[in-house]
This record gives C-alpha cells, structure tokens and sequence, in this order.
C-alpha cells in the first residue's frame, strides 16, 4: 500500500495518458506459461488483449493521479491481489460510494478504502487468500518442464502433453531431460506424416505426448496437463475473516471485508459454509431419515458477548477480467448498526436463529457490473 500518511480521495477522475497503449505491431500470441500479464498486454494485438487494455485504462482512469500510479505500481508486483482490489474499488464508485484510500483508524491501522456513501459510510478491507495452494505449488513446479520439452519440439510439430512426472523444483530433471530429448529426436513433418504418440515411465512418473503435425506459429505446447484439485474454501475464508479482524478491528465506521474466492470450483456455498454454517441429515441403524437440521458453525455464526468487529462479508466468485456475478452481502448475525442502502440493495444472506436457516434477499440492482465494462471477449 502507499505510505500511512497518505489519504487519497477517489471522487474525481484525473486521468493521466493511457497506460497501456495499442501496440505498434501485429502479434497475434497469448501468455506464455512464465509471461506477467502486463508483458503480454504491452505487445499482444489479439481481441482479448486490446479488450483487456481497454478495461485497464478505462478504469484506472476513474482514479485520481496518485491512485493510478499506486495501482500501476502494485499490479505489476502484486497482479491478482491488486486487480481484485481495483475492482472493489470501482464497485463501490458505481454503487454511489465516495472513496478515502488507506485512512488511519484510532490503532493507527489503514484499511483499503473509507467508502462515503449519501447514508452512511463504511470502512471496505479487500483480501484474494490464496485457494488451492497445492495446485497452484505444483502448476508452478510444472513450469520448467513445460518449458524444456517446449524448447525440444521440432519444427512444423505441436505436442499435447497429457502426462507429466511428479519432479520438484528441487529435484534432479537429468533423466527427465535425456528421455524428452531421446522422444522428440524426430523430422521435421512432411505432407503425410500422421500424429505421433509418445509415452515412458521414470521413476518419478509417467511422460505422454501426442506430436500433431502443424505449420502454426503459435505455442508448440497445445494442451498441458490437468490439475486435481481439493476444495479448501471453507477453510481459506474462515482464515481471511480471523487474519483481517486486527486490520480493522478499531474502525468508527461499519467494516465490510471483500474476500475473492478464486477457488477451480468457487461458488458463493461456500460462503454460506464458511459464513453460516451447513446443513445435515441424520439417519438411524435402518438407514432412516430421523432429523434435518443445520449446523451454525460458520465463522460469522461464533457466540460472543461483544459486537461483531466485521458488518459482514462482501463475497465475490473468481472475479477478474471477465467479471462475474455481482457480489454477495454476509450480514453479519450480530451487527445491529446501519449499512448504506447501496449496499443492502445487492443480494444479501442473512442467518435467522430462530428458523436455523440461511435467509436470501434477492438483489436489486441487477445492473451494478455493466457500469464496469468488463472484458467482452
């Protein structure tokens, strides 16, 4: 974040020179697997890319000038948390909010943004925990792999690469290197060469490829491996919720956390899990149904005497480029102070004791991500 002192006011555009300008040359490539994002937009002219661009500067240039520079500065250092935090902000502009960045609360912490709304203000934390992390640990493991049988396919070939050995980033790649090289040690195709398939066994695993014959010059790897992942969502939320408590613990106004669920399989349940709590069914020796019930073991459902540190959470689903639903509000079962009517107007859970269920208020505005123009392509 900026420096403590500062207190940026996000009312007013002041728009600086587009940050990201339509590049000089035609390039028709995507990411590459080690590629930042920014460095691929600086030189792609793909639709995606411009579309991308498009968004970037379109909403950076809603900010003030030092606020673009902030923003410019952390998303190359810091991409998927700052993109996330981007777009929180802009939410919160297009629900009617005025927005303070980074103002001190009386334990001289800074929160993300004071957001001033006609009714009421409100202090928004903005937290991307990091889900799946053993998918996200071997992906990265994975990359120079890729990256050596990419170096080794031959001209006019590109390769499916179904199967790959479990090989760390610290673990010798010599045997690994020596079969790609023996595998791939082929022509150049010709008019009737057919696909190849490729597979052997190391010790660390199983090698497959599959060669197709093709005169692209795109990415010589058309397919990598899958990745198998667990869900730990609930878990991941939970955390966010308790880790961000110190940051806005002593806030005068409403605190709402939005958390970014970037989970494969995210969906706002496990927010209802996380949150709430679930439900169960209960069975006798005869395999009977004997009771339904719900269980109130989520976070926000904890029994204490004190008011809640958070009003609730502000959920959000792998929300990036492309958009997404519009964010979900968690009441917190507690809170009996006063939220802004923008923020009530979304779709808001709430916990009913009383029923022991989750109660659900439709949203009513249907429109909030259009003004975001997200990416169309």
């Amino acid at each position: 974040m900026l420096d403590e002192d500062s207190s940026l006011n996000f009312g007013e555009s002041n728009s600086l020179s587009i940050w990201l300008p339509e590049p000089a040359q035609v390039d028709s490539s995507y990411a590459h697997r080690r590629e930042h994002t920014l460095d691929w937009l600086a030189k792609s002219s793909t639709p995606r890319a411009r579309e991308c661009r498009r968004f970037l500067n379109e909403n950076l240039s809603r900010f003030p000038k030092e606020t673009q520079e902030y923003f410019r500065h952390c998303l190359r250092i810091r991409w998927y948390e700052t993109l996330f935090e981007l777009i929180v902000a802009r939410l919160l502009q297009e629900m009617g909010a005025e927005i303070s960045f980074e103002s001190r609360n009386q334990q001289r912490k800074c929160p993300d943004f004071m957001a001033r709304f006609p009714d009421v203000s409100i202090v928004v934390e903005a937290v991307s925990p990091a889900f799946n992390r053993e998918v996200e640990d071997e992906s990265t493991s994975r990359i120079p792999l890729l990256d050596f049988i990419e170096s080794k396919v031959p001209e006019g070939w590109r390769t499916a690469v179904w199967e790959l050995p479990d090989i760390g980033p610290s673990d010798s790649k010599t045997g690994f290197k020596k079969e790609i090289e023996r595998m791939l040690d082929i022509p150049s195709p010709t008019d009737s060469s057919t696909d190849l398939e490729w597979a052997d066994e190391l010790s660390t695993g199983v090698i497959r490829l599959h060669l197709f014959p093709s005169n692209s010059a795109r990415d010589k790897i058309l397919v990598e491996p899958a990745l198998t992942a667990w869900g730990d969502s609930e878990k991941r939320i939970k955390y966010a919720i308790h880790r961000k408590r110190k940051q806005v613990r002593s806030s005068e106004s409403p605190v709402l956390l939005a958390v970014q669920n970037t989970s494969i399989s995210g969906s706002f349940e496990d927010y209802d899990i996380a949150s709430f709590g679930r439900t169960f069914d209960r069975y006798d020796q005869l395999m009977r149904l004997v009771e339904v019930g719900f269980q109130p073991t989520g976070i926000l459902n904890e029994k204490r005497d004190e008011a809640p540190t958070y009003a609730g959470v502000l959920a959000f689903v792998q929300t990036g480029f492309l958009g997404g639903r519009a964010p979900v509000l968690y009441q917190h079962p507690r809170f009996s102070g006063i939220l802004p009517r923008a923020a009530l107007e979304l779709e808001v859970r709430t916990y009913d004791h009383q029923a022991a269920c989750i109660r659900v208020k439709e949203s009513e505005n249907v429109d909030l991500m259009r003004g975001m123009r997200f990416v169309r392509v």
